[in-house]
This record gives C-alpha cells, structure tokens and sequence, in this order.
C-alpha cells in the first residue's frame, strides 16, 4: 500500500486547531480595532477645528498610531496561520502594547474599578481574548507546526505552490487598505451628502473621498491578481498609493485655499492640514505602500515570475 495519500492529507491538514484559533481571535481584535480606530480619527478630525493644537494634535497621534497598530495586527493574524515566526513574535508584543493603548487612552484601570468589573468591560473582553490568543499560539501543537515552517514546507507537491509570505502580507494587507478606504469613502460621501446647500465649496471634498472609493476599488481588484500571480498588477500595486496621495495632497490644498483664514480649521495653516490629512484619510494609502515594496522582493519576484494562474483553495487563509 502506497502513503501517498496519507502524506498528502497531513500536508494540506494546514495549520493546528490552536493556531487556526489564535489567528482568528488575533483577525477579529484586529478589523474591529481598525474600525474603532477610523471612528476615533473621524471624531477628532471633526471636533479638531473647535480646540486648541495642543489638544486635538496628541488625540489625532494616539488614533493614527492605533489604526496602524490594528492594521498590521490583522495582516499578521494571516501570517500567524500559515507558520510565521515573527508574526507569532509580534503579535505576543500585542498582548502588552493593547493594555498599554486603552491605558494611554485613558480607558479604565484597576485603580478605577473593582477587577470584576473591569474583566466585564469591553476594554477588559479585549485584553483577555489577547491574552488567550497569546497562549494558544504557543501551545505545543502550534510550536511544532511553526517550528516545520508552517504550510511552506508541508512535503506536499501542493506546498511548492504556495506563494510566498510577502506575496500573502501583500494581499491582506491590499484587501484591509481597501476596506478601509471603501469605509472612509462611504461615511466621508454620506457626510459631504448631508452638507450640500450649506454653502462653501464641496468640490476639495468630493475629490478626497472619490479618490479614496477609486483606491478601495483598486486595492481589492489588485488583491486578487496578487494572489493569483500575475506580472503585470505589480506595476498598478506600486503607482496606486503615490497617484492617492497626489490627489489627497491636491484635495487638501484646493480645501484650504477655498476656507477663511479667520476660520479654526486654517489655524495651523497649510501644513497642519495636509499632515491631519495624510495621517487620517491617507491611511490606506500609506498601507498601500507596504505591498508596493513587497511585490518587488526576490521571493516575491519569483512567484510572480511563474504567472500562477491557479492556486490552492487555501493558499492564502491556510
């Protein structure tokens, strides 16, 4: 009798039950991190005009800083599923630097109320399901499966197929930018919708959320073709988030130029407001950046030399 099928089944068995469920836990605190995140920068950037700098200014940091936290926090919960040691190395860091964060933020501490309470607080939810992701991820069956290499070196036909994990990041990360955009281009056209006939010029605006709709269209329709390999999108991966900001920049400048100088929002001139932008609505497009260096490394150069057209059904979630 031949052990063919029983090597291929353990090879695409994929990543133990812990891992699989550390990774999600790590994708879930992610995506709703993300969101809050995006709801705190929009608050702050529509009270920001109505107080002083020095209040809206660490606000704007501490929102912009947990974005990018959370953001990257979901592109390593993939990575975590397919083996990867550092993603497993960072994501421990996030069982510290999350506590730290709503502590920063000024969210509740055992000082404040009883432990009991404080573990029943949504605050207190999320820092024992990083905490228990912690653990899972290094429980002895994930050692094991990361210590093998995770599913790049399963000794399975199939496994020589997989792309890369800078291919992998690349694709998360295009697909959370692109949520993310479509998000802040929904919420930002439903705002400017609400505000047509109030006078001022809506055309600044118009164009900053149009051209963040483009990019979530092109993000997710550059996810795809990254998976599947093909040559050609690495070049539109790259020119995408220059080209966003470019017109972001233009947006801000056209906005500025069309307000009072007497208004709050022109207070801290010209170069505060580009910097508020490009921190908050620029967001998705400085995570475009990432997969645009990521898709020209040698392993990535690889991949898309092939010019994969098929792919296992889980090379991208095992």
């Amino acid at each position: 009798m031949t052990t063919e099928p029983d090597t291929a089944t353990a090879a695409m068995s994929g990543a133990p039950a812990v891992l699989k469920t550390s990774s999600s836990i790590w994708l879930v605190l992610g995506v709703a991190g993300t969101v809050w995140a995006l709801m705190g920068l929009l608050i702050v950037l529509a009270f920001g005009g109505m107080v002083p700098p020095q209040t809206y200014l660490p606000a704007l940091a501490l929102y912009a800083a947990g974005e990018a936290v959370f953001v990257a926090g979901s592109a390593l919960s993939v990575l975590l599923r397919r083996g990867s040691r550092l993603a497993r190395l960072v994501l421990s860091a996030y069982a510290v630097i999350i506590p730290a964060f709503f502590y920063v933020r000024g969210g509740p501490s055992a000082g404040d109320m009883p432990w009991q309470a404080l573990l029943l607080s949504p605050v207190g939810a999320v820092v024992a399901a990083a905490v228990a992701a912690t653990v899972f991820m290094w429980l002895p069956p994930a050692n094991a499966y990361v210590a093998r290499g995770g599913a790049q070196r399963l000794g399975s036909p199939a496994a020589s197929e997989l792309p890369p994990q800078t291919v992998v990041a690349s694709v998360w990360i295009l697909v959370v930018a692109g949520a993310l955009a479509a998000l802040q281009a929904l919420l930002g056209l439903a705002l400017l919708a609400g505000t047509i006939g109030s006078g001022g010029n809506a055309t600044p605006a118009l164009v900053l959320w149009l051209t963040l709709a483009l990019v979530a269209a092109a993000d997710l329709a550059c996810a795809r073709a990254v998976q599947r390999g093909k040559p050609a999108v690495r070049p539109v991966v790259t020119v995408i988030p220059l080209a966003g900001l470019v017109l972001v920049v233009l947006a801000t400048l056209g906005g500025y130029s069309s307000i009072s100088s007497e208004s709050p929002a022109a207070a801290g001139g010209v170069l505060s407001m580009l910097l508020l932008t490009v921190l908050s609505e620029g967001l998705p497009l400085i995570g475009g950046m990432v997969p645009a260096v990521l898709v020209w490394l040698p392993a990535a150069g690889r991949y898309f030399h092939r010019g994969a057209e098929v792919l296992p059904a889980d090379a991208i979630g095992s």
